[in-house]
């Protein structure tokens, strides 16, 4: 969906921002950029729209080179969502989801009936927050919002700079946890610009990992990142417990925990499509240092923790 071919991006003053930098993103997926300040993933991620033009290089979004589109119709093709939502101050919340749809020209019925669609899509009822301007609005709310515009004219491809970034943690999990149960309904390509390397693995299906000078480091799935980096910076960036981050994104595997038990008091439950760090975060809570897979009724121990390691190994 996404290809970026030897692309640089430098500036009059001889500053390079991106270097040669060739990356394909396939359609469907979350790929999130991330390294630390000054590597170049915002500027990549604008490039795609052309906020900011490339020195050299191809982009092409779904076959096509954007150097021969419209700029001002490539954009309305893709989402862009900021940090801290970006909303419209002066606009409802319906007039901001309804932005790009009525830039396109579609007609009031179509426009109030893709707004209510959007509003629900991300859990805001369109009675109650569609006439409440942004500064009445939690900053979690207005995250949402801002996604629902993005998705308002069904674009194929949404960028999302530093989205959660200016929400609380506790809303920041709930926003990446909604994120992720949208994804899954909409299937977007994603390109996801971050510093924070957990927010990375949570969300993406690839991680390009990018240092100063817009270098890419390594560019693979998240459990490869963690588990094999390329270099001592990605080694380095990923964290010295990236065995422990490997975890969040490595599924349970019940042929390797031994035993099955029934449940009791103090036996924790974990569904059999949660991750290894949930499996590790229960027995650890456990009162009685045991949880249980289910269904099936597998469970592992704290003094058990072997069978997890070698399921981690896999």
């Amino acid at each position: 969906m996404i290809s970026l071919q030897d692309v640089t991006k430098q500036y009059p003053d001889g500053t390079v921002a991106v270097h040669d930098l060739t990356l394909e993103i396939d359609e469907g997926v979350i790929c999130a950029l991330v390294g630390p300040s000054g590597c170049g993933k915002t500027t990549t991620m604008r490039m795609i729209n052309r906020l900011i033009e490339p020195t050299s290089g191809t982009i092409k979004v779904d076959g096509e080179d954007i150097k021969g589109l419209d700029v001002q119709q490539l954009r309305r093709r893709i989402g862009y969502v900021i940090q801290a939502a970006g909303l419209f101050p002066h606009y409802t919340v319906r007039r901001n989801v309804a932005t790009v749809c009525r830039l396109l020209g579609w007609d009031k019925a179509k426009v109030a009936s893709r707004v209510d669609e959007m509003l629900e899509l991300v859990d805001l009822d369109p009675g109650k927050f569609g006439d409440r301007y942004p500064h009445q609005l939690s900053g979690g709310q207005q995250q949402r919002v801002g996604v629902a515009r993005a998705l308002a004219a069904d674009p194929p491809v949404l960028l999302m700079d530093e989205p959660f970034g200016a929400v609380d943690p506790i809303a920041r999990e709930r926003l990446q946890d909604e994120f992720l149960a949208l994804h899954a309904r909409v299937r977007k390509t994603v390109v996801l610009v971050t510093h924070d390397i957990d927010e990375a693995v949570k969300l993406g299906d690839r991680i390009a990992v990018m240092r100063q000078g817009g270098y890419l480091e390594q560019f693979d799935r998240p459990a490869a990142v963690l588990g094999f980096p390329t270099s001592d910076f990605v080694a380095d960036f990923v964290g010295s417990d990236r065995a422990v981050k490997r975890l969040r994104v490595s599924p349970i595997d019940v042929s390797a925990l031994a035993e099955t038990v029934p449940g009791g008091e103090g036996v924790l439950e974990v569904a059999a499509d949660a991750t290894l760090y949930d499996l590790l975060a229960a027995v650890l809570q456990s009162p009685v240092s045991t949880a249980r897979v289910t269904p099936g009724g597998q469970a592992v121990r704290l003094g058990d923790i072997d069978a997890l390691l070698r399921a981690a190994q896999a």
